[in-house]
């Protein structure tokens, strides 16, 4: 049987997405699948229990018959760290190893989620390095590019596990960046012993979030029809600048968000001139009846907030590094550009299983 960990440096570089875009095509390929998320530093409280969502989501998207319990068996939560603190250090290596044996039964691969960095579970003395010592597990390295600092990055990693770091896949790179790691960072990599298995370029439609999202990150009051809100925001563009400039400014994006002060009619009336899938207007103030009027001949919903625009702005920048695959056509999406851009004999190959 196989077991594949895959592994992150950072947050949100689609480590979730990966897996199951893997699990699906693993299932296509006619292989028995089994997923876990051994340690779980992400744990939410439903009134009927304590989980990992997104290893609940992945569960039921694969069709997993195995309990939560076992695909997510240590849940970091603010009680157990409080206990280690006090000097209760209970052992979880048994409790991983025992879920391990159960998910993998009678399985021909294992898709293991790492934590979000090498250094999580510390605590519990199961960081990423130490859990796939425990389970003889490769480690494949989702990695974000963002300049030539990610190959820094990923080089720390090679030298920490050594012969452990199975490769890499680089996600979510800027088209006019392709060219230059496609020719440059790949064939050094490679030199340095560190495979390659995709290069993902950035996707404006898997990066965006729905208007419904953003309503419910900032709260406030929507004018306009529910329908409206799931509407996909590509970007974000603050309104801020003098009348004359703003309609040649907000044509520069599509399928935008356009955060601005609910006095200013203005600059409002000009962005739903253009490709603006919601207005955000702070202050609390209710636009003139001619911005409503507009939206609702454009279809845009428009969301009234009571913070600042900086606030406002601060707020909705941390949703969009957190978006989620919990949509069905993302996840076809991304599934699509795994296929396409991703070398999946060379991991079967890489990890013992037969080519699909």
């Amino acid at each position: 049987m196989a077991t594949l960990y895959v592994a992150s440096t950072e947050t949100f570089v689609g480590k979730s997405a990966v897996c199951i875009a893997l699990l699906r095509r693993m299932q296509r390929d006619g292989f028995r699948v089994g997923y876990m998320k051994p340690v779980s530093v992400s744990v939410a409280h439903t009134p009927t229990a304590v989980l990992d969502e997104d290893a609940a989501f992945i569960r039921k998207t694969i069709g997993l018959d195995v309990p939560i319990e076992q695909v997510a068996p240590v849940l970091i939560t603010p009680g157990v760290v409080e206990s280690i603190l006090r000097g209760q250090l209970p052992s979880y290596v048994r409790t991983l190893r025992d879920a391990y044996l159960a998910v993998a039964r009678g399985k021909d691969v294992v898709v293991l989620e790492g934590t979000n960095t090498w250094s999580e579970g510390a605590l519990l003395d199961l960081t990423a390095d130490q859990v796939t010592d425990l389970l003889q597990a490769p480690g494949l390295l989702i990695s974000r590019y963002s300049s030539t600092i990610t190959v820094d990055t990923i080089l720390s990693v090679q030298r920490y596990v050594g012969d452990r770091l199975l490769g890499v896949l680089i996600n979510q790179i800027e088209e006019p960046q392709l060219e230059f790691v496609q020719s440059r960072v790949v064939p050094f990599l490679e030199g340095r012993g560190i495979p390659v298995f995709g290069l993902l370029p950035r996707d404006p439609i898997l990066a965006g979030i729905t208007v419904h999202e953003l309503v419910e990150q900032l709260g406030g009051q929507v004018i306009g029809q529910r329908a409206w809100c799931s509407r996909t925001i590509e970007t974000l563009m603050i309104g801020a600048m003098g009348a004359d400039a703003s309609l040649s400014f907000f044509r520069r994006r599509a399928n935008k968000a356009v955060i601005t002060g609910g006095d200013r009619s203005d600059l409002q009336l000009a962005a739903l001139e253009t490709s603006t899938n919601a207005l955000v207007l702070t202050g609390n103030l209710r636009p003139t009846p001619q911005v409503i009027d507009r939206a609702e001949e454009r279809e845009v919903p428009i969301i009234l907030v009571p913070d600042d625009t900086l606030t406002t702005v601060d707020r909705a920048e941390r949703l969009f590094g957190r978006v989620r695959f919990h949509q069905e056509a993302k996840l076809r999406r991304f599934s699509d550009l795994l296929d396409t851009h991703f070398a999946f004999d060379r991991l079967y190959e890489a990890i013992g299983l037969p080519a699909g």
